[in-house]
């Protein structure tokens, strides 16, 4: 066959612009694909006109939303956004009691404060779709009316909204669930009120950045079912809670010996779309074949028949014990200076670890500036936590702890600029780029 599909009609929401009204087009048009009856582009160009061979089941394109490059067209089927549901559902309805409540436990009543424009808002709404399914509701397990998310996120916003909604969920006989990205679990553990409403959730899903350390404690100790989540556009959200993969999810390390992380299951993409209307399967392997690395962002999974045996490589870094992941960084983000290689990642994980700087740091991004003598100079954006002491002296603080720490002298940067807040793109990721434009700016000034 050497072409292509018509596709059903394609439904593209207005711009989404964080009102009620903006949510509601959104939720209609994300339940019409999980009925089957249309699809939705949210892509980041205008859809082509026929779907190229191998993308015929497409349902739904999404942008990536990875910290550095330019976004892409993630063409996902629906069976791979079931898929995805599916088994986020089997992990949190685990916990539920009795068993037979399983069911009702892992598909919930959702609080949407995600913007429904990347792959971790969608799927918030299209989970309570899946509810509403299920259950035989009227609508989907949503509160009415739908937030209004316009003004920004904050506390006090986040109060306003559970209350009723928590009300709702128990009306309904559904456990609360919600999703979060770390900047927001941050504003709401600020408010002792908004934090008691909080750890009223069954579950709090927190993805799309890398959360502190230092933040999940806090979360835990004020009794919040937080669960950490790794995953892309390209796994049709989260496909690792906890460092655990979910049901039916395999991962593996590439064989080349770059570190890249292998992801194996029944949620991945059918690929890429590109404006030209073709389609790129780049990065994806089967079974039997050798691994490879991929470039940045670029792996997809094919139109392969089989899904269980697709297998997506991605420009994650990582370290698997047994079954448990941690990732370690991205193979992009590696920095040069000097002639030694330095993870970034490494070097923030220190920060926001060590005993005597967690309590002074809210965030850290490390990031290369070009420089002619090292090639990259590692230099630190940092934001302080707002503890008691002088901030002008913590640059000189984090540089002194680093150097008498486990890091070589290298990996140490030459520069400690103090920002109010880090830059982000998508759901909450660092902006890796702007933030070296704003490490250099500060270093010219």
């Amino acid at each position: 066959m050497s072409g292509a599909a018509t596709p059903a009609a394609w439904l593209r929401p207005a711009p989404w612009d964080g009102t009620a009204a903006s949510l509601a087009e959104h939720v209609r048009a994300i339940g019409a694909v999980m009925d089957g009856s249309a699809r939705l582009w949210l892509g980041p160009f205008a859809p082509p006109a026929r779907l190229p061979e191998g993308f015929e089941e497409t349902a739904l394109v999404v942008p990536t939303s990875g910290s550095t490059g330019t976004a892409k067209a993630v063409a996902l089927s629906r069976r791979a956004l079931l898929a995805s549901q599916d088994a986020t559902a089997a992990l949190l309805g685990a916990t539920a009691a009795p068993p037979a409540a399983a069911e009702a436990h892992g598909h919930g009543f959702w609080l949407p404060l995600l913007p429904p424009t990347h792959i971790a808002g969608v799927q918030v709404i299209a989970r309570a779709h899946r509810t509403r399914r299920l259950h035989g509701l009227d609508r989907p397990a949503l509160p009415q009316p739908l937030p209004d998310l316009s003004a920004g996120f904050d506390a006090e916003l986040f109060a306003r909204l559970a209350a009723p909604a928590l009300a709702q969920a128990e009306e309904a006989g559904l456990p609360a669930l919600t999703s979060l990205v770390p900047t927001q679990l941050g504003r709401v553990l600020a408010d002792d009120r908004a934090t008691a409403l909080l750890s009223r959730f069954a579950a709090v899903l927190v993805g799309g950045a890398a959360t502190a350390p230092s933040l999940l404690a806090a979360a835990r100790e004020a009794g919040v079912a937080v669960r950490t989540t790794y995953g892309s556009s390209e796994t049709a959200g989260g496909c690792v809670y906890d460092g655990v993969p979910l049901p039916g999810v395999e991962l593996s390390l590439a064989d080349d010996g770059t570190g890249r992380l292998r992801i194996r299951g029944p949620m991945l993409a059918l690929g890429y779309l590109r404006p030209d209307g073709t389609g790129d399967g780049a990065g994806v392997l089967h079974e039997d074949a050798p691994a490879r690395p991929a470039a940045p962002e670029e792996s997809a999974a094919s139109a392969e028949p089989l899904p269980a045996r697709r297998v997506l490589t991605t420009s994650d870094l990582a370290r698997l014990d047994g079954s448990r992941l941690r990732i370690l960084g991205r193979a992009d983000d590696v920095i040069i200076t000097g002639g030694r290689k330095v993870l970034p990642q490494d070097v923030e994980s220190v920060v926001l670890r060590d005993p005597e700087l967690a309590p002074l740091v809210r965030a850290v991004v490390v990031v290369g500036v070009e420089d002619p003598e090292w090639g990259q100079r590692l230099e630190a954006l940092v934001v302080p936590a707002g503890a008691e002491g002088d901030p002008a002296a913590l640059p000189a603080r984090i540089r002194a702890v680093l150097r008498g720490g486990p890091l070589p002298a290298h990996a140490v940067p030459k520069t400690v600029h103090l920002v109010p807040e880090l830059p982000l793109r998508g759901i909450g990721k660092i902006d890796r780029a702007a933030a070296r434009e704003i490490a250099q700016a500060s270093s010219r000034s």
